[in-house]
């Protein structure tokens, strides 16, 4: 993949990118001393082993022993490959990829994303002149009734796909944006073979966008009572898939993007009727189906999810949907619990009804998880015999062990056996002990040679270069790594400024990539005021096992053939130096 894009360019975006930003997008981090530290976002721990450095712009992990720099955690953390992480950091910055290889199936794929974001964000400024057409009042005036007011429908860029069920298709051809693309946007509908027609008209508008202000999508709710669904939803495209999306995470993340907790509701008018009563830290799932992706985007946001779905059976259904979609992923550092709401209402109709105070209060009083989990199976299973009391342990008990947090499965273990007379709790504790699966890798020691002790000072001090003083005699010498220490020293005199990041991206996909990563993440053990002097140390070092290298060779032409008089003086000169050495280490 990487010839494909110049290195320089690479080198750019990463200059450009702040680690600690991106990664602070998406884990909660804690600063201390010159570091970040957090949680593990790729293993399971309690204390916190992530540790990311903002001079080096690099991370590592010292409990799963995974590092790297912005592009290597956009890999790891998002799935991308190494072109979609590009592509994303070059969104993120408004640059354009300056691609080698015009003919490349890549190139083409993300020219398109980039020309669909461009497209929608034509379509949705149309959307929003639209509400505020004349011709279209009764949309505003719709707004306004649900009690949404100007600053909120700007907030969340509302629109109004009107009666005119062309109007899109005439901005494409106005525009002569070409059939395949206009319907890669989502936005057009076959009524008729021969024409097509606009996916949303007669209805408000949402734009669906992603944490970075993108929209990959839209949403409509029909003022037309005879037109169908009520909620309709752009549908699966090269930049929207509904289980990757969270409405609202944009406007989320401008006012904090690490709240104290998370509101997840069913739908917009929820999320936007919310933020009208100053209550902004929530998010819409788009329906009451929740994705594995979507459960991790809402624990990056937030360790305390609360789910307030509509009060009616379909959205109290969902609430245990939800519960069970999430067990895999609650470990004792998150918290999920429940806001209950009556029969008639959903988010929208009881903030408006009681206000924020009450909301607010219903907040306080959210069901916990431990609650409602009981609650649920109480209801279905009344614990009135023996034989009731096991199928009650008998359907609990597989739910539990899928919880891995060890603190959570303990609680439980212990509502389990009060509610079911059963006190015996070794005996319980059996009976729901976790088996947690984790991958036991043997770690390969790497050998702590001179050139690779150089090699890993340098990567990590970069200013060091600074203290050699004759490349030219360092290329003399005849020890294995010393062609990719010369490279590496040459690559950091033509670029003074690079940093840690920066530099391994240089490497990436040669074969010296993961020792380089290695050695960049080594304990060195050395204090900041010796690295200097370690550094010379080293290199002098280097330089006596080339003597040692140089005089072993004369030695052995000695034996072989003689020697003429200057290699002779040779030979007594490595001796003279080599046995001075000898004598001050003593």
């Amino acid at each position: 993949m990487t010839e494909k894009i110049p290195k320089i360019f690479i080198q750019e975006l990463l200059e450009r990118t702040n680690i600690i930003d991106l990664i602070g997008n998406r884990i909660i981090l804690k600063k201390m001393g010159n570091n970040y530290h957090a949680l593990c976002p790729f293993h399971q721990e309690k204390t916190p082993s992530f540790v990311i450095n903002k001079a080096k712009q690099f991370f590592y992990c010292f409990g799963c022993n995974i590092y790297g720099n912005s592009i290597d955690f956009l890999m790891k953390y998002e799935g991308y490959n190494f072109l979609e992480s590009i592509y994303h950091l070059a969104s993120l910055h408004n640059l354009k990829i300056p691609y080698k290889n015009l003919d490349s199936y890549e190139k083409k794929k993300y020219l398109k994303i980039n020309i669909l974001h461009t497209i929608l964000k034509q379509v949705c400024k149309i959307y929003s002149q639209n509400l505020f057409y004349t011709s279209n009042i009764h949309a505003l005036k719709y707004l306004y009734h649900r009690g949404i007011n100007n600053f909120i429908i700007k907030k969340f860029s509302l629109g109004y796909a009107s009666n005119d069920q062309t109007q899109i298709q005439k901005f494409f051809k106005k525009k002569k944006i070409n059939t395949n693309i206009s319907e890669e946007t989502g936005l057009s509908t076959n009524k008729l073979i021969s024409k097509k027609y606009d996916r949303f008209h007669q209805r408000i508008i949402f734009p669906i966008r992603s944490q970075y202000g993108k929209i990959n999508g839209f949403g409509g709710r029909t003022l037309n009572k005879n037109l169908f669904p009520k909620y309709l939803n752009s549908p699966e495209t090269l930049i929207f898939s509904k289980k990757k999306n969270l409405y609202g995470i944009y406007e989320l993340y401008q006012i904090n993007p690490h709240p104290p907790f998370l509101i997840v509701v069913e739908g917009y008018l929820d999320v936007i009727s919310l933020n009208q009563y100053n209550i902004p830290y929530v998010v819409s799932i788009m329906g009451t189906n929740l994705s594995e992706y979507q459960i991790k985007s809402l624990f990056q946001i937030s360790p305390n999810i609360i789910f307030c779905y509509d009060g009616d059976k379909i959205g109290q259904q969902a609430h245990w949907k939800s519960l069970l979609s999430i067990l895999p992923y609650l470990s004792d550092d998150r918290t999920i619990k429940f806001i209950i709401l009556p029969n008639t209402e959903d988010p929208n109709s009881i903030i408006i009804k009681e206000g924020t105070q009450k909301f607010l209060l219903r907040i306080k009083k959210s069901q916990s998880f431990y609650k409602f989990f009981f609650n649920y199976f109480m209801k279905k299973i009344p614990l009135n015999s023996i034989n009731s009391k096991i199928k009650f342990s008998k359907t609990v008990i597989p739910l539990i062990k899928k919880i891995p947090g060890k603190m959570i499965r303990l609680y439980l273990r212990k509502i389990l056996g009060y509610k079911i007379d059963f006190l015996e709790s070794e005996d319980l504790n059996a009976i729901i002990s976790f088996k947690h699966k984790t991958l036991q890798t043997k770690k390969k020691i790497i050998k702590r040679t001179t050139m690779r002790l150089l090699i890993s000072l340098i990567l990590q001090n970069p200013k060091l270069v600074k203290k050699i003083s004759n490349l030219e005699y360092l290329k003399s010498f005849h020890i294995p790594g010393i062609s990719i220490f010369i490279k590496l020293i040459q690559y950091i005199i033509q670029s003074p400024q690079i940093k840690i990041g920066q530099l391994l991206e240089y490497f990436r996909d040669t074969q010296h990539e993961n020792i380089f990563k290695k050695l960049l993440s080594w304990d060195n053990m050395i204090a900041s005021n010796q690295i200097n002097q370690t550094f010379l140390d080293l290199l002098h070092n280097l330089e006596l096992k080339e003597i040692e290298y140089q005089y072993n060779l004369l030695i052995l032409k000695e034996k072989r053939k003689g020697l003429r008089l200057s290699e002779k003086k040779k030979i007594w000169n490595f001796n003279k130096m080599l046995t001075s050495t000898i004598q001050k280490n003593k």
